[in-house]
């Protein structure tokens, strides 16, 4: 888990990107909202292109998120700009390999113009008039190249400089093996990705085959989560949201419309009151107005000093208030994923287990969609509020708030359950004692301890004589980073750092009591005498 834990320190800022940019697009979502519209029309031309702007902005940021991590990790991993720029150049060098080398014959959803790449197949095959796209392999390309950088890079520092190429230094040659390694794993990618579409499109026909039933929608619920996690949302949401897979329905006009969201929206933009359909989104609406703001309430309890309990108050705030008016559902499973992945696979379970109950009820209530469904943010409290003022959809909405109010105290008590109990050594029991000793070691003894104080993810500790403090004597095998400051030392340990607290915190007491106690009892000794 410590290398795991470690992870979150590469994720951390593409993670506050990722916030970033889901909000710019959730509020554009908002400006450009029907529902909105149609209560508050917006016709002000700077507003609208803002909107546009923000949408657009946000967009290519959650698109291109793979990219980002991928830089980040290798500017994290290495001080040296070298393997960031050689990165870069084995990314390119995979996606332009899978667009020449990968089948044209995919569903359309397994290609994407990444970073602005295409070509014009016209230029190989005259009797084509197609543009060929890379693969959208999401974290799974961004991950190899990783790997095959850091691979190329460590290789060539053990060069020497003799030779027939002597005139190569080692990052001209970090550089080429790369090239080398991201053309053939483009390669690779190519030939192999079917393998990866089929076992998606097993799964996708099990769904189509009764949307109806509620066992289905959960396995959809599931393999959206998880294709969200891995960037890769298109393969799922375009086909069950915009295409046969998710229904069909015949309007007044004699016109076809595929997909459940597509069907949900046309519906609702005739002034009609939607029936069946929407149930793709419904369980979106506990989530982000229910079970996030209910575990970030439990999650700052973890913060034991007031002065970081201030700190943070106004941001935790800020973050329910987004959540219920934008939604932020991927950048919140992804700070699951990296910090506590015990409770990302629960999430990912409720998740799907919601889609089940929903369905079983009978419950659906969709969303107005505009923009891309890769970056889209389903499922707000205006749409919950707007909706609600229909006389037709008033006992759905008051089902899902009731669902909602039930999953938000599942949620809220199974973080603290987990953030006190479990975050540590569930998976390695007796390990938290050790690792306390450890701490009381380095910091010189329980009698050196002045405060201790934590966090979700960090242990702060304030010894009462620095001089006491040696890391060297023993190795605290658990934490992924430390930190002196004016407030002492910052260790970062993950999830369990709360526990870790709470158990100094008791052995530190339970000493103080015994000292108490000897020095009454001497002093009665004292008296007697």
């Amino acid at each position: 888990m410590r290398r795991w834990h470690s992870l979150l320190d590469i994720i951390s800022f593409p993670l506050k990107v990722l916030f970033f940019a889901t909000i710019l697009v959730g509020m554009s979502g908002i400006l450009l909202n029907p529902n909105v519209t149609s209560i508050i029309p917006i016709k002000n031309h700077f507003i609208i292109t803002f909107a546009h702007l923000f949408r657009y902005f946000g967009s290519l940021i959650i698109f291109n998120l793979p990219f980002f991590i991928m830089i980040k990790a290798l500017s994290k991993r290495y001080s040296d700009s070298i393997p960031v720029f050689i990165g870069v150049v084995g990314y390119v060098i995979f996606n332009i390999t899978t667009m020449f080398f990968a089948k044209t014959t995919l569903v359309t959803e397994a290609y994407s113009s990444i970073l602005g790449i295409q070509f014009n197949a016209a230029l190989i095959d005259a009797t084509k008039n197609s543009v060929l796209l890379p693969l959208h392999t999401g974290i799974i390309g961004a991950v190899i190249i990783i790997l095959i950088t850091r691979l190329s890079y460590l290789m060539t520092r053990r060069m020497g400089g003799y030779g027939i190429f002597s005139f190569l230094d080692k990052d001209v040659w970090a550089l080429m093996y790369t090239i080398f390694l991201s053309l053939l794993s483009g390669v690779v990618i190519a030939y192999s990705w079917p393998i990866f579409l089929g076992i998606w499109n097993f799964i996708f026909n099990f769904i189509r085959s009764d949307i109806t039933n509620p066992m289905n929608l959960f396995v959809y619920g599931l393999s959206d989560r998880l294709l969200a996690g891995l960037s890769m949302s298109q393969l799922i949401r375009t086909p069950f949201w915009f295409e046969a897979a998710g229904g069909s329905w015949i309007g007044p006009d004699n016109v076809n419309y595929l997909g459940d969201v597509g069907i949900w929206t046309k519906q609702v933009l005739s002034g009609m009151s939607p029936k069946g359909f929407g149930r793709l989104i419904t369980p979106y609406y506990v989530i982000n107005l229910f079970a996030i703001p209910a575990f970030i309430a439990a999650m700052f309890q973890t913060f034991t000093d007031k002065l970081d309990r201030k700190k943070f108050r106004a941001f935790y705030v800020i973050a329910i208030v987004l959540s219920v008016f934008v939604g932020f559902l991927l950048p919140f499973e992804l700070f699951l994923l990296f910090v506590t992945p015990m409770l990302y696979i629960i999430h990912i379970f409720v998740t799907g287990l919601l889609f089940a109950i929903f369905q079983a009820l009978n419950v659906s209530l969709g969303y107005t969609f505009s923009g891309a469904n890769l970056v889209a943010t389903p499922a707000s409290v205006i749409d919950l509020l707007v909706f609600a003022r229909n006389p037709s959809m008033q006992a759905t909405v008051f089902a899902i708030v009731i669902v909602g109010i039930i999953t938000a105290i599942v949620y809220y008590l199974l973080a603290r359950v987990y953030f006190n109990y479990l975050a540590y050594d569930a998976l390695n029991i007796g390990h938290l004692d050790a690792s306390v000793e450890e701490l009381f070691t380095v910091f010189g003894g329980v009698d050196n301890i002045r405060m201790v104080h934590s966090t979700f993810y960090q242990l702060k500790v304030l010894p009462i004589k620095k001089s006491k403090v040696d890391f060297g004597l023993t190795p605290l095998s658990d934490v992924t980073k430390i930190v002196e400051g004016r407030s002492g030392f910052s260790l970062t340990f993950g999830s369990g750092a709360f526990i870790i607290r709470n158990k100094m915190i008791k052995i530190i007491k339970e000493h103080q009591r015994e000292l108490l106690m000897a020095k009454q009892s001497k002093s009665k000794i004292e008296n007697v005498e």
